[in-house]
């Protein structure tokens, strides 16, 4: 089945393509919700809140080819991570500029789980920019207007959150073996 037929199945209300289109998408939508929400509860809520959403407004969609509606529910999925971190705490932002220092680090090959970990122990405003910057592809105008920071704010959480992860992975060099 392909999407334009999950699509089609949608629209018309067909629960049983409702139920497929939430089997494929699943996975992935709580992946990405994941980086940027810790809590395992919040991130269920967000899951339930991303398909409700996408499922009621489904009917609007513009196909515009395959992987247009993964690209959709990512970004649905993004914006209502972002909604609940909001809503559930006000994400700190701490206003300093840092120089940025070209950091390198060797090849080490790192499972998911222990990114996951590390995204987890990061504060949410490290976090949060950085999903949205180095992962999700937003510039630094973009999660300004989004999170109601300044430009220099991302640009700073996002320095912290490299260095964070930095410092992470020094402390474990045993990651990737």
């Amino acid at each position: 089945m392909n999407e334009k037929q999950l699509i089609e199945g949608c629209c018309k209300m067909n629960r049983t393509m409702q139920k497929a289109f939430f089997d494929y998408y699943y996975k992935s939508v709580f992946r990405l919700a994941r980086r940027y929400i810790s809590d395992f509860h919040e991130i269920e809520d967000v899951v339930i809140i991303v398909f409700n959403k996408a499922l009621k407004n489904i009917v609007h969609f513009e196909y515009r080819g395959e992987g247009s509606l993964g690209k959709w529910l990512n970004t649905i999925t993004i914006n209502e991570s972002i909604r609940a971190l909001k809503k559930v705490r006000a994400i700190h932002f701490k206003e300093e500029i840092i120089e940025e220092a070209p950091v390198c680090f060797d090849n080490t090959v790192l499972d998911i789980e222990k990114i996951y970990q590390i995204l987890e122990k990061m504060p949410k405003g490290y976090r949060t920019v950085f999903n949205l910057y180095a992962i999700d592809g937003y510039t630094h105008s973009e999660i300004a207007e989004a999170l109601n920071i300044s430009r220099n704010t991302s640009k700073s959480q996002l320095l912290k959150a490299r260095k964070f992860i930095i410092k992470e992975l020094s402390k474990g060099q045993s990651y990737g073996t």
